[in-house]
């Protein structure tokens, strides 16, 4: 029987705490690496939201649109979500008048984005439309309508005719995209101080000039009114001193008198007494000296 040197003999390697640590590590990457798929897969569009999705296979889902709610995709897919609701997005805008005076505004503009039509945006244009195609737009129409102005028109009285010609310009230029643009609006306009001071002195004497217009309109009026009412008693009493005969006058006292002296009210009537031949009536209690 051979014998084997001490210094020859192998140890083989036993399963130990190293190798099942090694595999619990194994067992948990895994386990996270299915987390992430599974996270990956799951997406949530809130209320007033809706989403297009694109495949690795086939690109944009021109069918379907996504509603609001948890939907599982592939992690291989792209969910591409869009607000539907009503968005307002401010700018500085830095134009120049007819008569090339510098301006700065500062402008919101009001848009939303239609549902029915959102694979359309996405293969056009997607979801960072609002920098590609309304700022843009924005920028270009106030740029072009402001020009046509004076600064005393921009900062006073054309400011929502200004408000009305840019939104007209910027629908004009949208009409092609499923993009609603529902208002625009000037929330300031800085001018120049100088400037400033010239045109709220301007408007301050132009409300002078009006209001004094409105008080000599008011006094003319009021005379011609008067004049009107006082030709109308002219008029009324030369009517009635043609009418006035002495005869008529006489007939008149007579028929008074008749009335009088069926009244139950004491007094005393002296007929023939008068001026022209007409009655004298006293009150027989005046006349006893009360």
């Amino acid at each position: 029987m051979e014998t084997i040197p001490a210094s020859e003999c192998r140890t083989l390697p036993s399963k130990g705490p190293r190798t099942r640590a090694t595999g619990r590590a194994a067992a948990a990457s895994l386990a996270v690496l299915a987390l992430s798929l599974l996270s990956g897969c799951v997406e949530s569009i809130n209320p007033g939201q809706a989403a297009v999705l694109w495949t690795i296979s086939g690109g944009t889902d021109t069918k379907t649109i996504y509603r609001e709610g948890v939907q599982v995709i592939a992690p291989w897919n792209e969910l591409y979500i869009y607000d539907l609701r009503t968005q307002e997005a401010r700018l500085s805008l830095h134009v120049l008048s007819v008569n090339g005076l510098a301006i700065d505004m500062d402008s919101s503009v009001l848009y939303r984005v239609q549902g029915k039509a959102l694979p359309t945006l996405q293969e056009k244009v997607g979801p960072d439309y609002y920098h590609v195609l309304i700022a843009p737009y924005v920028m270009s129409e106030a740029r072009k309508i402001v020009g046509r102005f004076t600064p005393s028109q921009i900062y006073s009285s054309q400011r929502e005719t200004i408000e009305r010609l840019i939104l007209e310009g910027i629908r004009e230029k949208l009409r092609d995209y499923p993009i609603v643009v529902e208002g625009f609006l000037i929330r300031d306009v800085r001018l120049p101080r100088i400037i400033r001071v010239a045109i709220e002195r301007k408007l301050t004497e132009e409300q002078n000039y009006q209001r004094m217009e409105y008080v000599l309109d008011v006094a003319q009026k009021t005379a011609q009114k008067r004049r009107i009412e006082a030709q109308g008693i002219a008029a009324f009493q030369k009517i009635v001193q043609s009418n006035l005969t002495q005869s008529y006058l006489t007939w008149k006292g007579i028929e008074a008198t008749e009335k009088i002296a069926k009244s139950p009210n004491t007094k005393i009537i002296i007929i023939g007494s008068g001026k022209n031949g007409l009655p004298v009536i006293l009150n027989a209690e005046s006349g006893s000296g009360r």
